[in-house]
């Protein structure tokens, strides 16, 4: 859930085989800011948090959970068609 002045909205969690959820925030953060400096809205910034945080989730560890960038769009354009993720 994110509220800002102007709206709120829900971005659900994107379904992923969890095995740790070590790193799972510090990756939601760093995506999230990535994309607000980019210039993306706080609805895609949540998206980009929320898809980089499931990633981290589903490697074991914390700095080698974090996904690179090849491998973060990927998983973006797999699962594009999510409900309430545009």
């Amino acid at each position: 859930f994110c509220a800002t002045e102007s709206e709120s909205f829900f971005v659900p969690a994107f379904p992923v085989q969890a095995v740790d959820t070590v790193a799972a925030g510090d990756a939601f953060n760093g995506a999230l800011a990535v994309a607000l400096t980019k210039g993306l809205s706080w609805r895609q910034a949540v998206v980009w948090g929320s898809a980089a945080g499931a990633l981290a989730a589903t490697q074991v560890g914390a700095q080698t959970s974090l996904p690179d960038l090849e491998t973060f769009q990927r998983f973006l354009e797999n699962n594009s068609s999510l409900p309430n993720l545009n």
